[in-house]
């Protein structure tokens, strides 16, 4: 969880991007946006902020906790339980904004009841401020990410050390998910991913009944929660002896990770990042089977900007950036192979997070 000093900050910088957008009030609906301001993680916020400060906004289910947390934060406003509409025009009738930004994420039934709370004002899309703010980590984000990544790390040795002939996918699959809890993790960040032998050619297989068999690959993505953080991270081992052509593949994903994660510094796009290691692949003669982008920004959320992919934008990457990389070949069929690291911008270039060999694992 990071210090009062760090949302303190963070909200600095909303309200310095509010007076250069000529905004005279930001209202945050989104959930993940709340948590990032105020480290509030309930089922029902609102946030109002402008030059004098951040009202938070809730219900009675949270008006205790909410308060407690608020201090020197956000002047806590508790909601009735009826007469609501009232009470927030109320809330809102004294003050001489003319321009208020609200997030893009909104649904129409939530925009209407945000335009109740005002009275003739204009009201702008300002849905890529906060997000914008969460591609660059904090210092007190990154100690908990490198806590979520070590989680990682560690269930994922586990599972791999769990791995027998006979063992289904569902089985391995449940069995990650308890470990994301027993080794520390709130719960997983997403729904793990199992898929052994033909299976594993499919990027998001769900688990099945299937039974692992000697000579197959096993490919598991997982990830895990700590302090809100999300972790992600894909290993490919395979159970006895592999196929020449497993090899193969294995290695030519190896390489093209290793070579985007060579290339990623500051002030690179992520569609240049995601050629590199496109380019790898398909002078090998696998373009075809590389389907996905090369990687995804992760943080509150397990999906976030920056992008490295062809579609990416135009944002450049920059120190306090966290991306995936996770180049995949996909053979119908026969098998895959996904490699996926964690890994951080620095001042200089990137550090890779994640500490799982990266390897071909062979099992027995």
């Amino acid at each position: 969880m990071s210090s009062k000093e760090s949302f303190q900050q963070r909200l600095k910088k909303v309200r310095k991007a509010l007076r250069q957008r000529e905004v005279d009030a930001l209202v945050v609906v989104n959930r993940v946006n709340t948590r990032y301001l105020t480290g509030f993680s309930g089922s029902y916020s609102y946030l109002v902020i402008d030059q004098d400060g951040v009202r938070f906004i809730t219900d009675p289910r949270y008006g205790e906790v909410a308060t407690a947390m608020m201090e020197d934060i956000a002047e806590v406003h508790v909601q009735p339980t009826s007469d609501v509409q009232e009470w927030f025009r109320k809330l809102f009738k004294k003050n001489d904004y003319e321009r208020v930004g609200f997030e893009g994420s909104v649904t129409v039934d939530e925009l209407e009841t945000i335009k109740g709370f005002f009275r003739k004002i204009k009201m702008t899309n300002e849905g890529d401020l906060i997000p914008g703010l969460r591609r660059v980590k904090d210092d007190e984000e990154l100690k908990t990410i490198r806590r979520a990544v070590r989680l990682a790390d560690r269930v994922m040795g586990e599972a791999i050390d769990r791995i027998k002939v006979g063992m289904t996918e569902k089985e391995l699959s449940r069995t990650i998910r308890i470990l994301m809890e027993e080794l520390g993790g709130e719960r997983e960040s997403f729904s793990n991913i199992v898929a052994s032998g033909p299976n594993s050619s499919h990027p998001h297989h769900q688990a099945e009944a299937r039974r692992f068999r000697k000579g197959e690959p096993i490919t598991i993505d997982l990830g895990g929660i700590v302090g809100g953080y999300c972790s992600d991270l894909t290993r490919t081992p395979v159970l006895g002896k592999p196929t020449d052509q497993f090899v193969r593949i294995y290695d030519v994903t190896l390489e093209a990770q290793q070579a985007a994660i060579a290339a990623l510094k500051p002030g690179m796009n992520g569609r240049d990042v995601d050629a590199i290691a496109r380019n790898v692949i398909t002078e090998a003669g696998f373009g075809e089977f590389f389907g996905h982008g090369l990687g995804h920004g992760v943080g509150l959320e397990i999906h976030e900007n920056p992008r490295l992919s062809p579609r990416a934008g135009d944002y450049l990457l920059e120190p306090g950036n966290i991306v995936t990389v996770e180049p995949g070949i996909y053979i119908p069929g026969e098998c895959g192979v996904r490699i996926e690291d964690y890994v951080l911008i620095t001042e200089d270039g990137c550090e890779v997070l994640s500490k799982s060999p990266r390897r071909l694992r062979i099992i027995g």
